[in-house]
């Protein structure tokens, strides 16, 4: 592969992540918009069309790595596990 048609796939990764980027960003804009409605209506289920709009509360629980490591660094190291790959990236 020469360096120009190298070139053009890096152009064309960056502009496909830009597209992600806005789209997420218009998404994120729209759930909220959606968000408010459903406050407005003083309602967690809606039926609009052929589509279910749920809005649920969730709790999560996350193990805190720095703080297990600073406690107890011997079960950290236990049960840590590696993960290995590849990134690319460009700027």
């Amino acid at each position: 592969m020469s360096i120009d048609n190298l070139l053009d796939l890096i152009i064309q990764y960056k502009e496909a992540a830009q597209l992600i980027e806005t789209a997420q960003a218009e998404q994120e804009t729209i759930k909220a918009q959606i968000k408010a409605e459903m406050a407005h209506r003083n309602t967690n289920d809606l039926q609009v069309g052929c589509h279910k709009v749920k809005l649920s509360d969730f709790t999560s629980t996350r193990l805190d790595s720095k703080a297990i490591k600073a406690v107890a660094p011997a079960l950290f190291t236990q049960y840590s596990k590696v993960v290995t790959g590849q990134r690319l990236t460009i700027n």
